[in-house]
């Protein structure tokens, strides 16, 4: 075990367990055995390593508490709601075909203390005061509109919190802020034709919507990438994307991990991401916990 990933390692282990129990339901050839049999190959995706890492450090969860999960990955939800089940967890997701086959796998592992439900970040259908915590893991930077959408989610979030409560989120954070585009349809939105995707923040702006929208740093990390050769974000998301020619592990890794069944994102993962208080590598993600201003 890596001991900077000792959180992350843990939930693996975890995640790996769930879809291993799901397998032994029976389930053949469905979207939800495809998805478990998956899961214990590759339990965790190359950049959620650093993410669920950082996120766990901040966490900490007690008996009877109400946490609420705005559409993170969602084995990281499985495995939570399975580890503490004496805390009540809400999943909630703009999109019911991404919720459903994790519904019937919650289902399946007798997970009671889950719920999912159809909504809108922008709009919770809960009442103000109502969660200990609130998670969102690589989510808010696609909320539309382009200009506008994260500071919605992030106020009605705060409507939510209880006033002692926190937000515990990632987005993608670089030197310099951008906006990324893709063509075709993006999410809930099934238009053809450039659409918007994703904000990528930099520092100073994403403590301005923190600031803005009535919250506080409580925690933070910076999640970089230390460069080489098999830098999957580098390769992805930087400057290695305008590159022709891509090493060819970064494009080929999850066919890698089927045929070989050896995890290989996180292997990179290990090598390539680290999880820092202050710079020492490319800035790729920022893990955040956020208190409500009026708690001081």
């Amino acid at each position: 075990m890596n001991p900077a990933f000792e959180h992350a390692d843990a939930c693996a282990s975890e995640i790996r367990l769930l879809g291993r129990r799901f397998t032994a339901t029976g389930a053949r050839d469905s979207t939800e055995a495809r998805l478990a049999s998956r899961a214990v190959v590759r339990p965790i995706d190359y950049m959620r390593w650093a993410e669920f890492e950082a996120i766990l450090r901040m966490l900490d969860l007690r008996p009877g508490q109400r946490v609420l999960d705005v559409s993170s990955p969602q084995w990281f939800t499985l495995q939570l709601a399975a580890r503490h089940p004496d805390v009540q967890f809400s999943y909630v997701n703009i999109l019911e075909s991404e919720m459903a086959p994790f519904r019937a796998i919650a289902s399946a592992l007798d997970l009671r203390n889950l719920e999912y439900k159809l909504g809108d970040v922008r709009q919770l259908d809960w009442p103000s005061g109502t969660f200990d915590a609130v998670i969102s893991i690589s989510v808010l930077e696609h909320v539309y509109p382009e200009v506008g959408g994260d500071d919605a989610a992030f106020r009605d979030i705060r409507r939510v919190l209880k006033p002692e409560g926190h937000l515990l989120l990632t987005v993608p954070c670089k030197q310099q802020p951008n906006v990324v585009y893709m063509d075709g349809p993006v999410y809930e939105r099934g238009d053809s034709g450039k659409n918007f995707f994703a904000r990528e923040y930099d520092m100073t702006s994403f403590h301005d919507l923190v600031s803005r929208t009535g919250f506080l740093v409580d925690q933070e990390w910076r999640i970089e990438e230390q460069p080489g050769l098999f830098a999957v974000d580098f390769w992805e998301w930087a400057e290695g994307s305008r590159q022709r020619v891509w090493p060819w592990v970064i494009r080929n890794r999850s066919k890698l991990e089927r045929l070989s069944r050896l995890p290989v994102d996180q292997v990179l993962a290990k090598r390539y991401l680290r999880i820092n208080s202050q710079p020492d590598a490319r800035l790729v993600n920022v893990a955040a916990r956020l208190k409500p201003q009026s708690a001081q």
